[in-house]
């Protein structure tokens, strides 16, 4: 009864307000953004372009990888080195991130995401990759910059906008969630698979 009450009131104090414009990031997107991403960032490129592309093809929100403080790392929550395991390590072609904490997962479960090789520019998989190549495998959340500081979601976002601005694109009209929803809108063209 509660959670209907507040989507009640949530909806109540919307009324009147502008709905907040945020344009996916598609793929299109992602191609102009992931130069000035890897090269204007010096050594932490290749993290902020592995985020990138991993919250694109994993459907996540910022959150699930990123920390809002560096000061909020709690290992049982956040994505830590040992939650992404690798298939194989001379020929990956997938790898799996166990969230421990989502929004949908109610029940705290955890759930695994798996990426796969795209053999393209954008493949999640060969960022992840690259990153991990840089990355000491020190324990500690995942996504860290070269001092090893765990890379926080304003940071993120700020260096994503800096490059949206740099291919030519009105950066106030994307947010954080435009990876989410830019992941999910060509998956939702391609047709289910069918079960026996």
């Amino acid at each position: 009864m509660q959670r209907v009450l507040d989507g009640i009131r949530r909806c109540k104090s919307l009324e009147g307000s502008r709905p907040r414009t945020r344009l996916p990031i598609i793929p299109a997107v992602l191609r102009r953004i992931r130069a000035p991403l890897l090269e204007s960032n010096g050594p932490d490129g290749p993290a902020f372009w592995a985020i990138a592309v991993t919250a694109f093809f994993g459907f996540f929100r910022l959150g699930e990888l990123l920390l809002e403080s560096e000061a909020s790392y709690n290992p049982s929550l956040h994505l830590s080195w040992g939650d992404v395991a690798i298939d194989a390590r001379a020929a990956t072609s997938m790898i799996k991130i166990h969230l421990r904490k989502s929004k949908c997962d109610r029940f705290g479960n955890g759930a695994d995401i798996l990426l796969g090789r795209t053999g393209c520019e954008l493949c999640p998989v060969s960022a992840i990759m690259t990153f991990i190549g840089l990355r000491r495998s020190t324990p500690g959340h995942f996504f860290v910059d070269h001092q090893e500081k765990p890379i926080v979601k304003s940071r993120f976002v700020a260096k994503v906008r800096d490059a949206l601005r740099t291919a030519g694109y009105p950066e106030e009209q994307f947010a954080g969630h435009s990876f989410r929803i830019g992941g999910q809108q060509p998956a939702r063209r391609w047709p289910a698979s069918k079960t026996p």
